[in-house]
């Protein structure tokens, strides 16, 4: 009996120690990205119901981000990771001037410069993180992630006398691999790079020029966090 009274908690403080150990947390940090957007668009100009050819561009520009995630313990090498990523404030995506050329009357072709600014804002990820531990405090891990956000183009064009200042909203989906690398108990880095595919974005401008774009994005991504 004396060995029995000895043992059970023995077994109890043993239980303990693995409940703690494979507790579900909660992380909080912020990232910094950098990117590459790569697009194609075109536009149809009202007056001669014509669509011009495609073009195509792409763009590099920073962004920083915040995140909370909840990270439910499967075993002692898996985690799943639930996350909400959230850009706080505009990024400017690109800010271009080139030539252009207006075909609203039949006959006749008129030149000039079109100006354009993209800037995104309220640039949201839901995510899903399956985390596998590698051991010595790090960890490797895939990201499939849904994204919505707010689009805004601005700008004039002297070819045609119009000006541009318009909203949509972008929606897609994207994919990622990461190494985590934990610093101690609670603080911990991460290395990682996605890929955003976006559905198309459309504008009209002040002379019913429509706009219609499509783009992918590449981007590479630090962040540093905090687990509790």
């Amino acid at each position: 009996m004396i060995k029995i009274k000895k043992i059970i908690p023995t077994a109890l403080l043993l239980t303990s120690i693995s409940s703690v150990a494979l507790a579900d947390n909660w992380n909080v940090g912020a990232s910094a990205s950098y990117a590459n957007i790569d697009g194609t668009a075109k536009d149809t100009q009202n007056g001669v119901a014509q669509t011009r050819g495609a073009t195509s561009g792409d763009a590099d520009f920073p962004f920083g981000s915040i995140f909370v995630e909840y990270a439910k313990t499967m075993n002692k090498d898996l985690d799943l990771i639930f996350g909400l990523d959230y850009v706080p404030f505009k990024a400017e995506i690109d800010s271009k001037s080139f030539s252009d050329t207006s075909f609203e009357t039949s006959g006749s072709a008129d030149s000039g410069t079109r100006k354009a600014k993209l800037e995104l804002e309220n640039y949201a990820t839901l995510y899903l993180q399956p985390t596998f531990k590698v051991g010595g405090g790090t960890s490797v891990y895939g990201k499939v992630g849904y994204i919505y956000g707010d689009i805004k183009i601005s700008g004039s064009n002297t070819a045609t006398g119009s000006t541009i200042n318009a909203k949509d909203t972008l929606n897609g989906y994207t994919v990622g691999l990461g190494v985590q690398h934990n610093i101690d108990k609670n603080l911990f880095v991460r290395l990682e790079g996605n890929f955003t595919a976006h559905d198309d974005v459309t504008a009209t401008d002040s002379k019913s020029t429509k706009f219609t774009a499509d783009s992918e994005m590449y981007a590479g991504k630090i962040s540093i966090g905090y687990s509790f």
